[in-house]
């Protein structure tokens, strides 16, 4: 038996007795069956959700039929409008969730017994305002990251005097870091935006945080809102710093435009931490720590990678939204399951997990780099959903090619911007 396994079942088994020792919810006499779930994950993040999930199954006999797709707001859109949502849908956007329903389509939090109680006792009164519709509560999220970590090789700083940067420091700061490894003969920066249907879309990451920390939380609002256009000058100011790293000279490994966008995200993450580094920095999400640990496996976590926060402390993040089309006993049972501290322990234990439930223990992270990112979820003073999946639908995959756009010909950056306005719905 390999150890990663052994460790997965102890995880488990232990999370089964913890579930049991919390108390079983259902009714005596209810029957659990099978709930369908819908959601955007694969590969080993659905081998940890369906660790998260069997002491469930486990325990009330029922069972989970999981759909993963990174385009599922084209298929739970489809699937709705041909009267055949599922049970349980977990995206990670929050467009169709909000015009789900205001529409009807969804069912109230307060419909399962319990668990709009559980919610608003345990969850940051941000994310609850953020699967609040018309006054109704409707979603909670189950999985958060945070997206305002840019990752580096502790080593390689010490070894060239490098400072990481804190949440006080400014953009120009970050513009005198990058200038000072390119003088000493480092590409500062990798940054890979080639990511399939969805290319250009970490571009979309870079540029919500400059512009929440550049232009504040009610110009981010405003974006989302329509109320700010995309063609506002404090948008495109954004943008252009955006490029300013991307396309200043010297500053990528990936040598400009035609290399960031043939560069995948991920292998984009892996240079600062080869041997010898290639680049020194790169800005992802906190989901970077797994692809870190995937490609360099004996990686230590605050000793080989590590982050330090975007300029300005103001903290950008994706998260998994967790919403139902009925209120049938299944449904309501797996819902008070996932939105457990219990539940979520399990993979914050695995790694790769981010929760915002505040009952879940930071000792339950499995390195200080975890336990870091948590705390600056928890910690932001200023927090706002990523911009680009608050928006979602044709907006979204219209900022998505604008990135590429931009990046291939940045003179033409106001006919962009205009054309993505042009796709507000």
């Amino acid at each position: 038996m390999s150890r990663l396994l052994f460790i997965l079942l102890a995880i488990v088994a232990l999370a089964g007795l913890a579930f049991v020792a919390c108390g079983d919810d259902e009714e005596e006499g209810e029957e659990i069956g099978t709930v369908d779930v819908l959601g955007i994950w694969g590969d080993e993040e659905l081998v940890s959700f369906e660790t998260m999930v069997a002491p469930w199954e486990e325990d009330t006999g029922g069972g989970m039929e999981f759909t993963g797709t990174r385009d599922i707001t084209t298929v739970i859109t489809t699937r709705v409008e041909g009267g055949d949502p599922p049970d349980v849908a977990i995206p990670a956007e929050v467009g169709r969730f909000q015009q789900f329903a205001t529409e009807g389509k969804l069912t109230p939090l307060s419909a399962c017994e319990g668990l709009e109680d559980a919610v608003r006792a345990n969850y940051p009164q941000g994310f609850i305002d953020l699967g609040t519709v018309d006054g109704t509560l409707y979603g909670f999220f189950m999985k958060a990251d945070t997206k305002g970590t840019i990752w580096y090789n502790p080593k390689f700083f010490d070894e060239n005097g490098y400072e990481p940067l804190t949440a006080d420091s400014t953009w120009d700061d970050l513009i005198a870091l990058s200038d000072q490894i390119l003088a000493d003969g480092t590409p500062p920066w990798s940054i890979g935006v080639e990511s399939g249907e969805a290319s250009g879309w970490p571009g979309t990451d870079w540029i919500q945080q400059i512009l929440l920390n550049e232009a504040g939380g009610t110009v981010y609002d405003g974006v989302i809102d329509g109320s700010v256009p995309f063609t506002d000058a404090q948008v495109k100011d954004a943008w252009e710093k955006f490029g300013e790293v991307a396309l200043t000279e010297g500053y990528t490994v990936q040598g400009g435009a035609v290399g960031i966008n043939a560069a995948n995200f991920v292998d984009s993450s892996y240079p600062p931490f080869e041997s010898p580094p290639t680049a020194a920095m790169v800005y992802l999400g906190g989901f970077a720590s797994g692809f870190i640990t995937d490609q360099f496996p004996d990686a230590v976590a605050g000793e080989d990678f590590d982050f330090f926060p975007f300029p300005g402390g103001a903290v950008t993040g994706g998260a998994n939204i967790v919403y139902a089309f009925n209120d049938d006993a299944t449904t309501c049972s797996f819902l008070n399951y996932l939105v457990s501290a219990e539940a979520q322990e399990i993979w914050v234990n695995i790694g790769g997990f981010t929760s915002v439930n505040s009952q879940v223990s930071l000792d339950s992270y499995p390195d200080a780099v975890a336990r870091a990112q948590a705390e600056q979820l928890a910690g932001a003073e200023v927090f706002r959903f990523d911009l680009d999946d608050a928006i979602g639908g044709a907006l979204q995959l219209a900022e998505f090619d604008g990135v590429t756009q931009y990046l291939a010909n940045p003179d033409d950056l106001d006919n962009i911007l205009a054309g993505i306005e042009a796709s507000r719905e």
